[in-house]
């Protein structure tokens, strides 16, 4: 198995079409430049010429590099008001292509894009705002609703939710004056993104309900996989894995039906998670790899990053550290480099937990520390729930029980409010755990009961994890004692009217 992202490999001539083609395209002939007047009009046709023709970088140079010419051309014509000409660069005129291979392998893939449409994909988000921005309102209504869609998505990468949103509304209201159904569902489904992205799931599935629907209406099957992939993901968010697994199953067969590749990667890197999360590592690891290969297939180094930190997480749970450190380095690095700061969140995160495993905890604090920061900037209550937690389980590591407990509260605190259950789960268990480790046993009994009875609601496999630990104490406490204290927690639980809860944990306690 290869360990390598694909990388962009550059010849002269591949990353853009012929000058020639593009000057066509335009309408503008180099033999009739001297004919434009005013003089300073026509030194702006000249430099687009100049730039479209006689602009030639080295090999070797970054795709930004290698399309300059394009930019710059777009530039100047906006300097004249060409804004029709402009228009044509931005999304049709000059189609940018770009070669991929990978060093396992002997094939090459290419993909083939609007200008505007690739500068995202490969992480160009300065560039991409810059270019939205100096022509919007200046062509008409449809090409405002692509701008402002750009826009949202655009600076949703960039970490700046609340522009984001106030984009896709302009863009939502503005396509339903115009009647473009498959701007409206667009953007219907980019506001559910942001908001399962801040954890607001119940207004997010309104979102993708709504979108899901507009698609289905007009037959948008890309659109409607999308959405479904969407609904997956809050699904499983909110611990629903059987919901989650048959959304993400229908999104690929979507997919496999439209040979949408771009789908079948989402769907296939999605259906990874959850089966990671079943603790099915053998399936998780088959589909993290098909995703990263359609990844580089289609050029889309965001989605790389995703599937880089996947397959990390997998090898950290297999307990391969060095090679889970491997993948999470290479998704930082390659997160940092194109500015996809959630890609760079998730990866300090990740060598926090790798560092962790490995018994470097002071190191392991900096990389959660730095995740904070980040996680709180951008609005990211999961991420933050999750960094508390990870923090929680070093301080603790580092016997500083009181610091972890305060941060397995924080975390508790976050995930309720976030109605994520498996989070919420997960930290009453860290809290069960380093009460055990405090002594406080009549605390660690009754949290660790509730962890107990949270992860079988969910099917989750951390149920056995949980049994442990209450094992462990039974043997340094004493079985009758332990009981005792089981029958104790188990009044306080029915005293609070959660008779189904009591049940199952007699169940599971004394009858397994």
């Amino acid at each position: 198995m290869s360990n390598v992202i694909p990388k962009h490999k550059q010849e002269p001539g591949d990353i853009v079409p012929s000058s020639d083609s593009v000057l066509a395209k335009l309408g503008i002939n180099p033999a009739e430049i001297k004919s434009v007047n005013p003089r300073s009009k026509r030194r702006h046709y000249r430099a687009v010429i100049n730039w479209l023709k006689y602009y030639q970088p080295g090999p070797d140079t970054p795709t930004i590099v290698q399309i300059r010419g394009c930019l710059e051309a777009f530039h100047h014509l906006c300097e004249v008001e060409a804004w029709d000409k402009a228009a044509e660069i931005l999304g049709g005129g000059a189609m940018v292509k770009v070669t991929l291979n990978t060093t396992d392998s002997s094939e090459e893939t290419s993909s083939l894009e609007e200008l505007h449409n690739q500068l995202g994909i490969l992480g160009y988000y300065p560039q991409q705002i810059e270019l939205y921005q100096r022509i919007f309102g200046k062509v008409d209504a449809e090409l405002d609703t692509l701008c402002l869609n750009g826009l949202g998505l655009a600076y949703r990468h960039l970490g700046n939710n609340q522009k984001a949103i106030n984009y896709h509304q302009q863009q939502l209201e503005l396509a339903r004056d115009l009647g473009a159904q498959d701007s409206v569902g667009n953007a219907l489904c980019n506001l559910g993104n942001i908001y399962a992205f801040l954890g607001q799931y119940p207004q997010a599935t309104q979102y993708y309900q709504q979108s899901l629907a507009v698609a289905r209406e007009i037959s948008d099957h890309q659109g409607e996989g999308k959405v479904l992939g969407n609904l997956g993901l809050v699904c499983r968010l909110t611990g629903d894995f059987a919901q989650a697994i048959q959304f993400h199953v229908q999104h690929l067969e979507v997919a496999q039906e439209i040979d949408d590749r771009e789908g079948l990667r989402n769907a296939l890197e999605n259906l990874g998670v959850i089966y990671y999360l079943l603790g099915d590592y053998q399936q998780a690891l088959d589909h993290f790899q098909q995703s990263l290969l359609m990844a580089g297939a289609v050029a889309n180094t965001t989605d790389e990053a995703i599937t880089l930190g996947s397959l990390g997480n997998v090898y950290y749970a297999l307990q391969d550290y060095s090679t889970a450190v491997n993948y999470h380095q290479q998704q930082l690095e390659l997160s940092r480099e194109i500015g996809y700061l959630e890609g760079v969140e998730k990866a300090l995160g990740n060598l926090g937990s790798d560092h962790h495993a490995l018994g470097q905890y002071d190191r392991a604090v900096e990389y959660h520390q730095q995740k904070l920061v980040l996680a709180r900037q951008l609005g990211d209550q999961e991420g933050e729930a999750a960094t508390l937690t990870n923090l929680g389980n070093t301080y603790v590591s580092l016997e500083k029980y009181e610091d972890g407990i305060e941060h397995h509260k924080q975390s508790l605190g976050i995930s309720i409010s976030i109605s994520d259950h498996f989070a919420s789960a997960t930290a009453i268990f860290n809290l069960g755990d380093a009460y055990r480790l405090l002594k406080e046993f009549d605390q660690a009994v009754l949290l660790l009961m509730r962890s107990l009875y949270l992860f079988n609601c969910l099917n989750s496999p951390h149920q056995e994890t949980a049994m442990l630990i209450l094992s462990n104490i039974a043997w340094e406490i004493g079985i009758d004692v332990y009981a005792d204290l089981l029958e104790d927690k188990l009044q306080v639980i029915e005293q609070e009217g959660n008779d189904q809860e009591v049940a199952k944990l007699r169940e599971l306690l004394f009858e397994n």
